[in-house]
């Protein structure tokens, strides 16, 4: 069960959240607000899972209340203007809904974030060699030993497969994977990039080669690559 919590200044978009939210059987409310500071109790108080932010309101706009959380939940925005969309993204928000929101683009966002929930849970509980990822509304099973590499473009990531032609575009950003595969076993290279350790052919301080493509590395990443491959040399 997810737990989630709605904000939003509008009454009648509020209930249209909570009538949806109640239409789906892994969601439960727990709680409603049409001012985001009066919601802090029970975020502070309670376990939520997933929130439901609108972005403009009146005292403090989602974006800077949701910045302003010490322990941050999984994140839909919702918002009847699109121009906040990239700042939206740029906190990791799981999805980014326009006004008013229909039942099947809410149970489209809330099925990623149950994937994801579920997928970052079992994460180092169950060792399998295959994930179940949700591209273009179907369930598609892939191989971690079947990916060559990441790339991240802000909302969206294209997944690079040893088996595939072209790669998978994938509604989820980069952070999505970062926290849902074994840093051990992939590693971000680069704001853009994560690369299965398993697949780099050579590497320096600039960069990685995996098969004839040429990735960069980072300052800011490079501690941590050279970390985990010193762990993997005899």
């Amino acid at each position: 069960m997810i737990n989630c919590l709605l904000i939003d200044d509008e009454p009648l978009a509020l209930q249209l959240l909570e009538d949806h939210v109640r239409k789906t059987p892994y969601l439960k409310l727990a709680g409603r607000f049409e001012e985001p500071l009066q919601a802090l109790p029970l975020l502070e108080s309670q376990q939520v899972d997933l929130l439901f932010l609108d972005i403009k309101m009146p005292d403090i706009s989602g974006i800077d209340f949701f910045r302003s959380l010490a322990h941050k939940p999984e994140v839909i925005f919702t918002t009847a203007y699109s121009e906040f969309a990239i700042d939206g993204f740029e906190l990791k928000a799981i999805d980014y809904l326009l006004k008013p929101v229909s039942f099947e683009k809410f149970i489209a966002a809330c099925n990623r974030v149950k994937e994801y929930t579920e997928l970052k849970n079992n994460k180092g509980v169950v060792k399998r060699d295959y994930f179940f990822i949700n591209v273009s509304h179907k369930l598609h099973k892939l191989f971690y030993d079947d990916i060559l590499y990441l790339e991240g473009y802000k909302d969206y990531t294209k997944l690079y497969l040893k088996t595939a032609t072209s790669p998978l575009l994938i509604l989820h950003n980069l952070k999505y994977f970062e926290d849902l595969f074994d840093e051990n076993e992939f590693s971000r290279i680069h704001r853009s990039y994560i690369v299965p350790i398993r697949k780099i052919n050579t590497v320096s301080r600039k960069s990685v080669t995996i098969g004839n493509q040429t990735l960069p590395v980072s300052d800011n990443y490079r501690d941590k690559l050279f970390s985990v491959i010193e762990q993997c040399t005899t």
